[in-house]
């Protein structure tokens, strides 16, 4: 059995295959991008607050605008497990600065 996993990009709910980041996303080019992962276990998602709190705190001390607040982040969160139907697992969230001017 395949299993196809519906993934959030810039957005945009997409099936992973249909996921395409710019190759001048200076997240690629050069690592100027955040990560977090969070681990959700029993469908449930893992110290959600600290994850969110260190996120915070990353994008504020390198200049990086998070494209959704809070309370959004946390829906798209939410709703990954739901459309996954993720039981066990990790969530890996990225932000970069985006497509570096040309």
């Amino acid at each position: 059995m395949i299993l196809t996993r519906t993934v959030y990009l810039n957005g945009s709910w997409l099936a992973e295959a249909d996921a395409k980041v710019s190759i001048f996303d200076r997240g690629f080019l050069f690592a100027d991008a955040i990560y977090e992962v969070t681990g959700v276990i029993g469908g449930k998602l893992l110290e959600y607050a600290g994850h969110a709190a260190r996120l915070q705190r990353s994008t504020a001390e390198l200049g990086i605008a998070c494209p959704l607040t809070e309370e959004e982040l946390l829906e798209v969160h939410r709703e990954i497990v739901r459309r996954n139907d993720l039981r066990e697992g990790l969530i890996y969230l990225q932000i970069s600065r985006g497509a570096a001017d040309r």
